[in-house]
This record gives structure tokens, sequence and C-alpha cells, in this order.
């Protein structure tokens, strides 16, 4: 007996507190559905409709009628045209007037008036000094010689433009036109100007 005791007590145990369990469960159910929570949602019903076709009168369309495939020019006679009613328009332009336009005056420049170097007749120019040496050798020959006559007359500067061929010859004449040589200068305008010059000296045994 006692044995058998001690085998409901603990049967009697377990269910009470699974009795309690059972009720903390369900209150605490209870609580979660008061607060809206698990509770399940509400499906509406499905909206059910119906549709109704509505019935079109039917109206009778006539029946199109047949193409006039007759050409609408046929047959047609157009009266000549009356020349005599056409007129033609015919403007007439007068052409400008002639506009007679006249610049400033032309005006010559100023004509610069220059005149050369010339001989001076009141100082004749003299003649080279004939060297001895090209006397007796018989040495004869013609130079033509440049000279730069400045505004005072005098000779600056003398260049051999074509050679006697001798030396000696040459040199006479130069030396004899920077010493002695006089002529007129060249002018612009009445103004003395310095300008080169060309002279031609001949030397010739039956001369001297």
């Amino acid at each position: 007996m006692a044995t058998v005791a001690a085998q409901r007590r603990p049967l009697g145990a377990l269910g009470r507190m699974g009795l309690v369990a059972a009720i903390h469960a369900a209150v605490l159910l209870a609580i979660m559905r008061s607060m809206g929570i698990g509770a399940p949602a509400e499906v509406p019903p499905p909206i059910e409709g119906q549709f109704f076709e509505k019935e079109r009168p039917t109206v009778d369309v006539p029946p199109p009628p047949d193409p006039d495939l007759r050409s609408p020019y046929e047959n047609q006679v157009l009266p000549p045209p009356d020349l005599a009613q056409v007129s033609f328009d015919q403007d007439v332009i007068t052409p400008p007037p002639d506009i007679d336009i006249q610049g400033p005056p032309v005006v010559d420049p100023p004509r610069v008036e220059l005149v050369g170097v010339r001989q001076d007749p009141h100082h004749p120019l003299s003649k080279p000094e004939y060297v001895p040496r090209m006397i007796r050798e018989g040495a004869e020959g013609t130079i033509e010689v440049e000279v730069y006559v400045l505004p005072n007359g005098r000779v600056g500067d003398a260049r051999v433009v074509k050679s006697t061929g001798f030396e000696e010859l040459d040199l006479a004449a130069m030396a004899e036109a920077k010493r002695s040589w006089r002529l007129l200068p060249a002018t612009r305008d009445g103004v003395p100007i310095a300008q080169w010059h060309r002279l031609r000296v001949t030397f010739k045994l039956n001369e001297r």
C-alpha cells in the first residue's frame, strides 16, 4: 500500500503544475487579445458584382452609290479667249539722274628742280701732269674718272671708272682733280648739293 501511495503523489503534483500553467496561458492570451496582439486578422468577404450587356439598336446603313466613272470634262468645248480683254501692266522705270561727284581738286606735287654738276667757265679744268717716264715710254690713253663735287664746288674725292692702262697716268689725273679742279656744284631747287660727276681725261704726247 505504501508503494502505491508513493507512485500516485508525483502524478498529482504534475497535474497541478499543468493546471496552473494552463491558467497562466489563458490569462496571458486574454490580455494579449484585449490589447489587439495576436488577434486573427479579419478578411473582408469578397464583393460579388453582376454585369449586364446593354443591347444596341440596329441601324440600317444604305449601301454606297455606284461611282460615276464619266469625266466631268468630257465633251466640253471651252470658248477661245477674248484677246481684246487681255491687258498687260508695264511699269516704266525712270533711270536716276546722273550725279556728278567731284572730289577734291587734283594738285600736282611740287616739281623739284635738279641741276647737275657743270664746268665753271671762270675756273677751267687744269691738265694733269704728264709723268716724264710715261713720255719717254710713249704711254698714251684716256681715263674716265668720277669726282665727288662738294656744295662749294671743290672735289672731295675721285675714283677711276675706266683706266688708261697705266697706273701712273691714272694717279696723276686723280691727284690733279683733288688738288686743282673746281666746278659748279649740283643744285636742288637752287640749293647747292654734293654729287658725283664723271669726266674723261685723255693723255696724248702731241698735246703735252
